[in-house]
């Protein structure tokens, strides 16, 4: 029995080591063939600008990378992957313009690329084709941040106060270019239905030939949940001459508005005023005034008063 077994082991070893010769061959040959290939890979290539001086601020950075379509078999393009570093410097003194505009041609800067190629190698394509960077010597100015955009709270909900941090920011330009800035405007933002407190981070919108001190700013926007409240608010003359008086009937009225929860202690009868103008008073013959409001409250929604007219007498102090 275990010469038996002992021979069907010696024939499955041999069959196993056949099968892994030919998986190894045909393995060899798949990457071989595969490898022999040609086929488009994108590649990158890194952007330097040196040799720029201590006072010169670039305004719009040239791009960090190009990107290059190359065409060719796998193995070399597998070749550019691992052991090529694609990669080509611009010299600020080769390049500077009085203009403070700087314009290259993308097929000519990447020649020296070119030229580490196989030459078998075909360039599909290299994108951007050309390559624009402005910059200045130090002009710049202060402009306001401005907002763009809208902002609105729930239903039930009020919009406090909003705010831009900074407020203010310095932008540098060429002079025609820095004349024509009036402020430092956020990319709109729609903020809608808020319930609480909110605050995002918003980018500058970008201007051709300029460059901010800061990337964006800091919208923070203050949302209160609106509850109703009543106070009683007295009815006051005003422009009364010497020796004559207001008398109402009631002589105080309630006023009920909306307020956040914020302010809703802040906000009292004092916070109203509710005056009868005496030289008016004269007009109304049935002794009877609807009231106003003379002014509301920063927050107050929705103010109503009632009874929404008084009866009056102007009575004679003696005075």
């Amino acid at each position: 029995m275990s010469r038996t077994s002992g021979y069907l082991s010696r024939i499955w070893n041999r069959q196993l080591l056949v099968f892994f010769f030919f998986l190894v061959l045909s393995s060899i040959f798949w990457v071989f063939t595969a490898g022999k290939e040609v086929r488009e890979e994108e590649f990158d290539v890194d952007v330097n600008l040196v040799g720029v001086p201590n006072n010169v601020v670039i305004t719009t950075e040239p791009p960090r990378k190009l990107s290059l379509k190359l065409k060719d078999e796998v193995f070399t393009l597998l070749n550019y992957k691992y052991r090529k570093n694609f990669r080509v410097t611009i010299d600020w003194n080769n390049v500077a313009t009085p203009s403070g505009h700087v314009r290259l041609f993308t097929p000519n800067l990447i020649k020296p690329v070119l030229a580490s190629l196989q030459s078998s190698t075909e360039v599909v394509s290299c994108r951007p084709d050309t390559i624009d960077f402005y910059y200045n010597y130090g002009q710049s100015k202060w402009v306001n941040v401005i907002f763009q955009g809208s902002v609105s709270a729930d239903s039930s909900y009020h919009i406090i106060a909003s705010e831009l941090s900074p407020r203010r920011v310095q932008v540098y330009a060429s002079k025609n270019v820095i004349d024509t800035i009036t402020g430092a405007y956020i990319v709109p933002v729609a903020l809608d239905n808020l319930t609480d407190t909110t605050i995002v981070n918003v980018e500058f919108q970008k201007v051709k030939g300029a460059k901010f001190d800061k990337s964006g700013a800091t919208l923070t926007v203050y949302a209160d949940r609106m509850v109703e409240k009543t106070v009683s608010v007295p009815v006051r003359g005003v422009n009364f001459p010497a020796g004559k008086t207001l008398r109402t009937f009631p002589a105080k009225v309630d006023v009920t508005f909306l307020v956040g929860t914020r302010q809703y202690k802040d906000i009292n009868e004092e916070s109203f005023t509710i005056v009868l103008n005496y030289e008016e008073l004269l007009e109304d013959s049935d002794n009877r005034c609807p009231l106003r409001l003379k002014s509301l409250p920063v927050g107050v929604q929705h103010a109503r008063i009632k009874p929404g007219e008084v009866e009056f007498i102007i009575e004679e102090t003696g005075e």
